[in-house]
């Protein structure tokens, strides 16, 4: 069917052709020949979801599959095809089909294909592609979500419908821009002002005028205007829109630095699209060279502030390390005590000693001091931690938010958590060692005391009686 509508396109001569999405009108008074394709056309369509229609300057509807072509020719007639549309694609069938079709664009969010009658060579795009519409031709996969920040976030419409893209992908070109076709040089005219509508900072209608903001020193008010694009100027509004949506973070900043270069450049009241072929590459290059400058700022500083991470962790690994020492120390300490006790208990002649129970006793309040000792000790040291770990988190997010959650553990909570492991370990070994030295003391005392001794006979009487 598409040869079917190209040949009768081609046969209908200066008849007054005009399309819409789904509708190709031809007004006029054709002759017998466009008569005969257009009934190609009409026996053709209905196997392709389409539907023609013939009516004269009545009203009166005529089948051209069955009339006498020989008398309607020459008469004014309007013949309408109905395009069916396949999904997430848009058919068209001439150049002004494809001026509508790019239009609906940013409101048609599934549509990944136009499908062009006659088109060569595709228009190959990182959104939407403009591919030859063929016969049995098929439902288009879905578009996808656009990968690019959408220009309307920086490029934002104060008053009227005049606005920038909703995304930028299907006016970015993937191929060569050095083409003459017609449905090319229409289609490079649409993303050419798209574009340029992306680059400013504000967009409005005064009076049926679209005009723009470059804000900047001064900030200027231009016309939009129309513009006549070359290949050298097409390609540099490509780089510009690369530049700002694709290659890279910090879109904002970008578009903020090139809008200002833009303003910095103009001296005149020209028109936005007449004016960027001689301002924009030198914009973009002042734009340029303005964030590297930034962005080395932003290094320099992110430097210095991962050296003083580093320090900060260097005292905080310290402060877990003295909590260790402090409970290592503490621990042999208290161990001191109850073998300088229990020594000096050895020590003494015990058939001289008249108070055994004052020494059960001494041995008691060791037992006690070390459980105790131990006690106040691991729970301080717990309670220290605890405030060092607060004020990490506090500092983590208010000093070092820009790191992510991986690489702050990359560069500090690995290590840190090491260093608590190791203080767990510790704290775990130096209870062990307290509880046992502390029930050790509580078993001297009872043999001192001899309760041991008494048990044991009661123990031996209960089994031998």
């Amino acid at each position: 069917m598409p040869l079917d509508v190209s040949a009768a396109l081609d046969a209908s001569g200066a008849l007054d052709v005009g399309e819409s999405i789904g509708s190709l009108t031809v007004a006029g008074t054709p002759d017998e020949a466009a008569l005969s394709a257009w009934r190609a056309v009409a026996l053709d369509c209905a196997d392709q979801g389409c539907r023609l229609t013939c009516r004269d300057d009545l009203g009166d509807a005529h089948d051209l599959t069955t009339a006498d072509l020989s008398e309607l020719a020459g008469e004014p007639l309007r013949i309408t095809l109905e395009i069916g549309q396949p999904a997430n694609a848009i058919r068209v069938a001439t150049s002004q089909g494809l001026r509508r079709a790019l239009a609906v664009v940013d409101a048609s969010p599934n549509v990944s294909e136009i499908r062009l009658l006659g088109l060569n060579e595709p228009i190959v795009t990182l959104g939407v592609n403009t591919v030859p519409w063929r016969s049995g031709d098929v439902d288009a996969a879905p578009r996808p979500a656009s990968a690019y920040p959408s220009p309307r976030r920086f490029a934002r419409t104060i008053a009227g419908d005049s606005r920038a893209p909703a995304e930028i992908g299907s006016w970015l070109l993937d191929g060569d821009p050095d083409r003459r076709d017609e449905p090319f040089l229409l289609w490079r005219g649409a993303a050419a002002d798209a574009v340029r509508r992306s680059l400013a900072s504000e967009i409005y209608d005064v009076d049926g005028t679209t005009r723009v903001v470059l804000a900047g020193s001064p900030t200027r008010r231009l016309n939009l205007g129309d513009g006549d694009e070359t290949v050298e100027s097409f390609t540099a509004l490509q780089e510009a829109a690369r530049w700002l949506f694709v290659e890279g973070r910090d879109v904002e900043l970008r578009h903020t630095l090139l809008a200002g270069e833009l303003a910095r450049e103009w001296r005149d009241e020209q028109p936005l699209a007449a004016g960027l072929p001689g301002r924009l590459p030198v914009a973009l290059e002042s734009a340029g060279l303005a964030y590297r400058a930034h962005v080395q700022h932003g290094s320099r500083e992110t430097i210095k502030s991962l050296s003083d991470l580093r320090k900060t962790l260097a005292e905080e690994i310290g402060k877990v390390t003295q909590q260790t020492r402090d409970l290592s120390s503490g621990l042999w300490r208290d161990v001191a005590v109850a073998i300088v006790t229990i020594a000096f208990r050895l020590s003494m002649d015990a058939t001289k000693s008249t108070a055994t129970p004052v020494y059960s006793i001494v041995l008691l309040l060791v037992a006690a001091y070390i459980v105790v000792s131990q006690v106040v000790t691991v729970k301080s040291s717990r309670a220290f931690l605890k405030v060092a770990a607060d004020a990490r988190a506090q500092w983590r997010h208010k000093g070092y938010a820009y790191l992510s959650d991986s690489e702050f553990d990359a560069l500090a909570g690995t290590p840190l958590k090491e260093a608590r492991k190791v203080y767990d370990g510790v704290e775990r070994a130096a209870n062990w060692v307290a509880g046992l030295v502390a029930a050790g003391l509580v078993v001297f005392a009872a043999w001192e005391a001899g309760v041991l001794t008494a048990a044991w006979r009661a123990l031996s009487a209960f089994a031998c009686g």
